[in-house]
């Protein structure tokens, strides 16, 4: 992973030194499941071992972003052929979809809540029921998974009564950061993901992070310094490849949630590729210099379009249109930070942790607590029945 920005040329200083300490960060309690020797040995995943499903996800927010996050990266061909994810509770969507398929033995649906209360996982779980009820399906419940917190709520009640395999979410780890805990892994496990695989490019994602926390701290305090020296209210985080366009997604949570605490707080925007280069960039160029960019890119060969067949061969056309945002950006003086990676998962897992560790510097910085989130609370009091 490469990251470097140009502020430099932009003509900044920083030197500001901020406490900060890396083993309290690796040993946050979203880290367990990889920390922990036998974390996942609590789970009975025998089932996944030896089968391959097709499976449908229903959650908001973490609970859904955190395995699309991962399943755009290790298989972008899995997502609506073999991996259907629904994170927006619109009848249409889940109607047209579970209408026209032959559910059959293969078939798992995954019903993921921390709090097992929220009205949008009663409005998923109710109206799939419908749907497979009218399509004649025979022994729905026996497709059901549910991943909630072992407690006393609508989702437990709900499995208990109906004998459907629940899984404990673990109590320790909020919905945005649960991207190394079952949460995020048992859809992957479900389509034939290697657990152990996945465990292991984690951990060689913390020894990465271990080994040059020091040099990206600096980086991330230089870029949190330029932003209150010129009152960079807005982050606009871009990318242009597919497999990665959920790290902006995530990012954009993680960001909101974690940070959104006080007036002092800023407004992250993302922004996809070409699309928003032919709806967002007038704005973005000739509006106000209140932004602060960052790129986020997969390293690949570099060829000069000179004919048509390299025109449509892999990103070339996607990193003549990156670069050419990234050149006029920094021709206006904007800030504009390059996140590298090549295309490889250890390296897209490093990728994640760095974004954590930013998010939890930024915290320290602006000394918040950046695991808590009291409005969503007070949100989903709002919208309970």
């Amino acid at each position: 992973m490469l990251v470097k920005n140009n502020s430099k040329k932009l003509k900044f200083s920083f030197n500001k030194s901020i406490k900060y300490s890396i083993n309290e960060f690796l040993s946050l309690d979203m880290f367990n499941p990889f920390n922990q020797k036998n974390y996942f040995d609590k789970y009975n995943l025998d089932i996944f071992k030896k089968k391959k499903f097709r499976t449908y996800v229903f959650g908001m927010g973490g609970s859904s972003l955190s395995t699309k996050l991962l399943a755009q990266f290790l298989d972008p061909n899995s997502l609506g052929k073999n991996l259907f994810i629904f994170d927006n509770p619109s009848p249409v969507k889940i109607k047209n979809l579970l209408r026209d398929l032959n559910i059959n033995k293969n078939d798992k649906f995954i019903f993921i809540s921390k709090s097992g209360n929220t009205i949008e996982i009663k409005y998923f779980l109710h109206i799939v029921i419908k749907i497979l009820n009218q399509k004649k399906v025979s022994n729905i419940f026996e497709k059901f998974i549910f991943i909630t917190e072992n407690k006393k709520n609508y989702m437990k009640k709900f499995a208990n009564k109906n004998n459907i395999v629940c899984f404990d979410h673990d109590h320790n780890i909020g919905g945005r950061f649960s991207i190394f805990s079952l949460t995020a892994l048992l859809p992957l496990l479900s389509i034939g993901f290697s657990l152990s695989k996945i465990l292991n490019s984690f951990k060689n994602a913390k020894l990465l992070i271990k080994k040059n926390h020091s040099k990206l701290s600096k980086k991330i305090f230089y870029t949190i310094g330029f932003e209150k020296k010129y009152n960079l209210n807005i982050l606009v985080g871009l990318s242009y490849h597919d497999k990665i366009n959920t790290v902006n997604e995530w990012y954009r949570q993680i960001f909101a949630e974690s940070l959104g605490k006080n007036r002092n707080a800023r407004n992250y925007i993302s922004s996809y590729g070409s699309i928003d280069q032919h709806s967002q960039f007038q704005l973005y160029i000739d509006g106000p210099n209140d932004k602060h960019f960052s790129f986020f890119k997969i390293s690949t060969p570099k060829n000069s379009i000179s004919s048509n067949s390299n025109l449509i061969k892999g990103y070339n056309l996607m990193s003549v249109l990156e670069e050419g945002a990234i050149k006029t950006l920094q021709q206006k003086k904007f800030l504009v930070s390059q996140i590298s990676i090549k295309d490889d998962f250890n390296d897209y897992c490093y990728l994640l942790m760095y974004l954590i560790f930013d998010i939890y510097l930024r915290s320290i910085y602006e000394k918040i607590n950046f695991l808590d989130q009291p409005a969503v609370e007070i949100l989903k009091k709002n919208t309970k029945v």
